[in-house]
Protein backbone atom coordinates (compact mmCIF):
# COMPACT_ATOMS: atom_id res chain seq x y z
CA UNK A 1 0.00 0.00 0.00
CA UNK A 2 1.26 3.42 -0.92
CA UNK A 3 2.48 5.23 2.22
CA UNK A 4 1.42 8.56 0.73
CA UNK A 5 -2.29 7.72 0.38
CA UNK A 6 -3.52 4.80 2.46
CA UNK A 7 -7.18 5.73 2.93
CA UNK A 8 -9.76 7.71 1.03
CA UNK A 9 -13.03 8.81 2.59
CA UNK A 10 -16.05 8.45 0.32
CA UNK A 11 -19.04 10.39 1.64
CA UNK A 12 -22.46 9.35 0.38
CA UNK A 13 -25.92 10.78 0.86
CA UNK A 14 -27.42 7.40 -0.13
CA UNK A 15 -29.23 8.97 -3.10
CA UNK A 16 -29.58 7.46 -6.54
CA UNK A 17 -26.38 9.25 -7.61
CA UNK A 18 -24.20 6.97 -5.49
CA UNK A 19 -22.94 4.72 -8.32
CA UNK A 20 -21.04 7.66 -9.78
CA UNK A 21 -19.55 8.52 -6.39
CA UNK A 22 -18.56 4.91 -5.69
CA UNK A 23 -17.02 4.62 -9.17
CA UNK A 24 -14.93 7.78 -8.75
CA UNK A 25 -13.82 6.79 -5.25
CA UNK A 26 -12.90 3.23 -6.25
CA UNK A 27 -11.02 4.39 -9.34
CA UNK A 28 -9.02 6.82 -7.19
CA UNK A 29 -8.39 4.18 -4.52
CA UNK A 30 -7.24 1.72 -7.17
CA UNK A 31 -4.87 4.28 -8.70
CA UNK A 32 -3.42 5.24 -5.32
CA UNK A 33 -3.36 1.71 -3.86
CA UNK A 34 -5.62 2.93 -1.05
CA UNK A 35 -8.59 1.56 0.84
CA UNK A 36 -11.97 3.25 1.13
CA UNK A 37 -13.94 4.34 4.14
CA UNK A 38 -17.52 4.87 2.99
CA UNK A 39 -19.38 7.23 5.29
CA UNK A 40 -22.90 8.56 5.61
CA UNK A 41 -23.76 11.32 8.06
CA UNK A 42 -27.30 11.49 9.37
CA UNK A 43 -28.05 15.20 9.51
CA UNK A 44 -29.32 16.84 12.66
CA UNK A 45 -32.31 18.08 10.69
CA UNK A 46 -33.19 14.50 9.71
CA UNK A 47 -32.90 13.31 13.31
CA UNK A 48 -35.05 16.17 14.58
CA UNK A 49 -37.73 15.44 11.96
CA UNK A 50 -37.73 11.73 12.86
CA UNK A 51 -38.02 12.51 16.57
CA UNK A 52 -40.92 14.85 15.87
CA UNK A 53 -42.70 12.13 13.88
CA UNK A 54 -42.01 9.62 16.65
CA UNK A 55 -43.55 12.02 19.15
CA UNK A 56 -46.72 12.40 17.08
CA UNK A 57 -47.03 8.63 16.64
CA UNK A 58 -46.35 8.01 20.36
CA UNK A 59 -43.19 6.05 19.59
CA UNK A 60 -39.93 6.06 21.52
CA UNK A 61 -37.71 8.96 20.49
CA UNK A 62 -34.53 7.48 21.95
CA UNK A 63 -34.29 4.76 19.29
CA UNK A 64 -34.54 7.15 16.34
CA UNK A 65 -30.78 7.56 15.85
CA UNK A 66 -30.18 3.82 16.23
CA UNK A 67 -32.91 2.99 13.73
CA UNK A 68 -31.68 5.59 11.24
CA UNK A 69 -28.11 4.28 11.64
CA UNK A 70 -29.11 0.67 10.95
CA UNK A 71 -31.28 1.78 8.04
CA UNK A 72 -28.42 3.82 6.54
CA UNK A 73 -25.95 0.95 6.93
CA UNK A 74 -28.41 -1.45 5.30
CA UNK A 75 -28.98 0.96 2.40
CA UNK A 76 -25.25 1.57 1.97
CA UNK A 77 -24.56 -2.16 1.92
CA UNK A 78 -27.29 -2.74 -0.66
CA UNK A 79 -25.99 0.09 -2.87
CA UNK A 80 -22.39 -1.08 -2.66
CA UNK A 81 -23.40 -4.69 -3.35
CA UNK A 82 -25.44 -3.65 -6.40
CA UNK A 83 -22.62 -1.40 -7.62
CA UNK A 84 -20.01 -4.13 -7.22
CA UNK A 85 -22.18 -6.70 -9.00
CA UNK A 86 -22.40 -4.35 -11.99
CA UNK A 87 -18.77 -3.27 -12.03
CA UNK A 88 -16.99 -6.35 -10.71
CA UNK A 89 -16.64 -7.77 -14.21
CA UNK A 90 -14.86 -4.59 -15.36
CA UNK A 91 -12.84 -4.03 -12.18
CA UNK A 92 -12.51 -7.19 -10.04
CA UNK A 93 -10.11 -5.42 -7.67
CA UNK A 94 -12.97 -3.15 -6.47
CA UNK A 95 -14.27 -5.92 -4.20
CA UNK A 96 -11.37 -5.53 -1.77
CA UNK A 97 -11.20 -1.73 -1.64
CA UNK A 98 -13.93 -0.99 0.94
CA UNK A 99 -12.33 -1.14 4.37
CA UNK A 100 -15.31 0.06 6.43
CA UNK A 101 -18.82 1.45 6.09
CA UNK A 102 -19.51 4.10 8.73
CA UNK A 103 -22.62 6.02 9.79
CA UNK A 104 -22.57 8.94 12.20
CA UNK A 105 -25.15 11.51 13.31
CA UNK A 106 -24.24 15.20 13.33
CA UNK A 107 -23.49 18.21 11.20
CA UNK A 108 -22.72 16.69 7.83
CA UNK A 109 -19.72 18.73 6.64
CA UNK A 110 -18.11 18.87 10.08
CA UNK A 111 -18.45 15.10 10.58
CA UNK A 112 -17.01 14.32 7.15
CA UNK A 113 -13.93 16.46 7.80
CA UNK A 114 -13.52 15.22 11.38
CA UNK A 115 -13.76 11.54 10.35
CA UNK A 116 -11.35 12.07 7.44
CA UNK A 117 -8.85 13.55 9.90
CA UNK A 118 -9.48 10.96 12.63
CA UNK A 119 -9.01 7.98 10.30
CA UNK A 120 -6.01 9.46 8.50
CA UNK A 121 -7.69 9.79 5.11
CA UNK A 122 -5.61 11.55 2.50
CA UNK A 123 -8.53 12.53 0.25
CA UNK A 124 -12.31 12.99 0.37
CA UNK A 125 -14.70 12.02 -2.42
CA UNK A 126 -18.08 13.79 -2.39
CA UNK A 127 -20.97 13.74 -4.79
CA UNK A 128 -23.19 16.60 -5.86
CA UNK A 129 -26.94 16.54 -6.33
CA UNK A 130 -26.74 18.79 -9.36
CA UNK A 131 -24.12 17.73 -11.86
CA UNK A 132 -24.44 20.71 -14.20
CA UNK A 133 -21.36 22.24 -15.76
CA UNK A 134 -21.53 25.32 -13.52
CA UNK A 135 -21.86 23.25 -10.31
CA UNK A 136 -18.68 21.33 -11.10
CA UNK A 137 -16.66 24.50 -10.70
CA UNK A 138 -18.76 26.25 -8.06
CA UNK A 139 -19.84 23.64 -5.53
CA UNK A 140 -22.55 24.45 -3.02
CA UNK A 141 -24.00 23.13 0.19
CA UNK A 142 -22.10 20.35 1.88
CA UNK A 143 -19.27 20.21 -0.66
CA UNK A 144 -18.58 23.92 -0.22
CA UNK A 145 -18.54 23.59 3.57
CA UNK A 146 -16.16 20.61 3.41
CA UNK A 147 -13.83 22.48 1.06
CA UNK A 148 -13.72 25.42 3.46
CA UNK A 149 -12.82 23.18 6.41
CA UNK A 150 -10.09 21.00 4.93
CA UNK A 151 -7.03 21.14 2.72
CA UNK A 152 -7.42 17.52 1.66
CA UNK A 153 -7.95 16.93 -2.04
Amino acid sequence: MNAEMQRILCATDLSGNCDHIYSCAMNLAGEKDASLLVIHVISQRSIKAAKTLAYFFNESQKDVVTEKTYSALRCMKEQLTAFLKKDLKKQPSYASLVEHMLVYPGKVAEEIVEKANRFGCKAIVLGAHNSSFVRRFFPGGTAKKVLKQTKKP
